[in-house]
């Protein structure tokens, strides 16, 4: 993977996520996966990492301030509106709701990594001190182009989608690649059991009583080009079949696949024995891709 696009410390970073209240400072938007612009001065100016010249944005509206849609005076204007970052953060309440992860068939409370492969955490959502959701992603592939990477809602790469949509509030990540990666990350408000029976029909979501309403659900659709690994919130292919329709709490890790053999591009690992081990909420199938 080529190296990061900025050498932004993570201190600066944390400043500017703070300053506008983790969400996208523009007007109606608010999105909470955040880039870093250098404005005053432009880093082609002056290359620099000091906050007082710079401010987090959303894609979209970074491409839009290097296009020099602001002047730097609005830039300094929305770095200063305290309003405006209180009210993104009331906008982001969702964040605060516990979390549901819906992956493969099957429900997962309060794990916060979705999906662990080869020792990668491909995605994870974890709290921060203010006890929001903060969203990683470190897709891997087999094709050696670089691939989307966030860390705790910042975007750290993304490669050359062939499509990225991002839209305000955050609600919905999806990226797909020219040779057919893709992801697809989704978040829902879940506000009563009657919208959740209404959304996903399942029996032991209806039965649980380890959470209350309304809850955060994250759908999660991953496709792994040439591997033949797809996730989706109905099922899961991993050369094989997985328990759907189960609940599981506080497992840590919704699905581990360890041992793959698969010649990752990206992130490479070192690689073992060609098994596949897939964790399941304490479900631990092996599989030997030598016989498939």
């Amino acid at each position: 993977m080529s190296k990061r696009r900025t050498s932004i410390p993570e201190k600066v970073k944390q400043t500017l996520r703070e300053e506008v209240g983790f969400g996208c400072p523009v007007k109606g938007c608010g999105n909470p996966y955040l880039e870093y612009h250098h404005f005053d001065p432009p880093v082609h100016i002056a290359p620099h990492n000091d906050p007082k010249g710079m401010i987090a944005l959303c894609a979209q509206h970074h491409k839009k301030a290097d296009g020099d849609a602001y002047t730097i005076e609005q830039l300094h204007e929305l770095k200063q509106d305290k309003a405006n970052a209180a009210h993104v953060r009331g906008n982001l309440d969702w964040l605060r709701h516990e979390m549901l992860a819906v992956v493969g068939g099957s429900f997962y409370y309060e794990t916060p990594v979705i999906l662990e492969m080869d020792g990668v955490e491909v995605i994870s959502l974890k709290r921060d001190t203010d006890g929001y959701l903060r969203l990683s992603v470190n897709m891997l592939s087999l094709c050696a182009e670089d691939r989307l990477v966030i860390d705790r809602n910042s975007w750290e790469n993304i490669g050359k989608p062939s499509d990225l949509r991002s839209p305000p509030q955050g609600k919905e990540l999806e990226v797909r690649y020219p040779n057919g990666d893709y992801l697809h990350v989704r978040f829902i408000e879940l506000l009563s059991q009657a919208h959740a029976d209404k959304r996903y029909n399942s029996h032991p979501l209806r039965e649980q009583s380890a959470f209350s309403y309304p809850i955060t659900a994250v759908e999660v659709n991953l496709v792994i080009e040439g591997t033949g690994i797809e996730f989706n919130p109905r099922s899961t292919n991993i050369g094989f079949g997985t328990m759907t329709d189960c609940f599981h709490a506080h497992c840590g890790t919704a699905i581990t696949v360890s041992n793959s053999g698969i010649p990752w591009a990206q992130n490479p690992v070192v690689k073992k024995a060609p098994i596949i081990e897939t964790e399941s909420g304490g479900n631990v199938i092996r599989v030997d891709f030598r016989t498939r």
